[in-house]
């Protein structure tokens, strides 16, 4: 068993901890085990992996780590900005657009653990931010400008929502903190590449210092 499980959805996610906790990405901060394992890219991948992790270790709470993209729209972001999630929701583009429909028994939307929201934010280094998790990248200028203005939706992750919904039934606190890397749209690629190796590390900073401060909001072994 484990304290607090880091997750990113591919190793380039996860190199701002490498330093602390070295190559196997394990170790103890301030008493505080913690172990940070690879997902893989997408929500279905993100939901099993981490699944499986949960099961494997059991941690108290779950961090999702990793980097993402803004919606046109809100004007306060800029790149190597961090967010930590206050909810996520799965996209559907079909659905939005009255093409398809999601069964009602269907988990669409998951609220971040609000006690992990306040320890992550509480440095001021984050903001939080609601969240969208679609099938694909949204790569149409308009149809990703449409999001914020109709939905919402800060913020743009293909695995937040797969592994929100695997802690939610594994029972185990969830929190997400992202790396902003680029405007999601048909230059997100571009500049993702360009900003998103600070933008990864600069989020891990903020978990490292969260853990420091003695995780505040994971909770106590039953």
């Amino acid at each position: 068993m484990i304290d607090v499980l880091v997750v990113g959805s591919h190793p380039a996610e996860l190199r701002g901890l490498r330093q602390t906790l070295g190559e196997r990405l394990d170790g103890r901060l301030q008493g505080i085990h913690v172990s940070a394992k690879t997902i893989g890219i997408g929500m279905v991948n993100a939901a099993a992996s981490t699944a499986k992790r949960c099961f494997q270790l059991e941690p108290r709470a779950v961090i999702h780590l990793g980097t993402c993209g803004i919606y046109p729209g809100p004007s306060q972001y800029q790149p190597h900005d961090v967010i930590v999630a206050e909810r996520i929701k799965y996209l559907d583009h079909a659905t939005e657009a009255e093409r398809a429909s999601i069964p009602d028994p269907m988990s669409v939307e998951h609220a971040v653990d609000k006690t992990l929201l306040a320890g992550l934010t509480a440095s001021g280094r984050a903001r939080p931010a609601p969240i969208a998790t679609p099938p694909a990248h949204t790569t149409d200028d308009q149809l990703a400008a449409s999001v914020f203005n109709r939905l919402g939706h800060h913020a743009e992750s293909l695995e937040a929502f797969g592994v929100a919904q695997a802690c939610r039934l594994a029972q185990i606190p969830y929190a997400a903190v992202f790396g902003i890397t680029h405007v999601v749209g048909s230059r997100a690629s571009v500049d993702w590449q360009q900003f998103q190796r600070q933008s990864s590390l600069t989020a891990a900073e903020v978990v490292l210092s969260w853990i420091h401060a003695g995780a505040p909001g994971v909770p106590l072994r039953g």
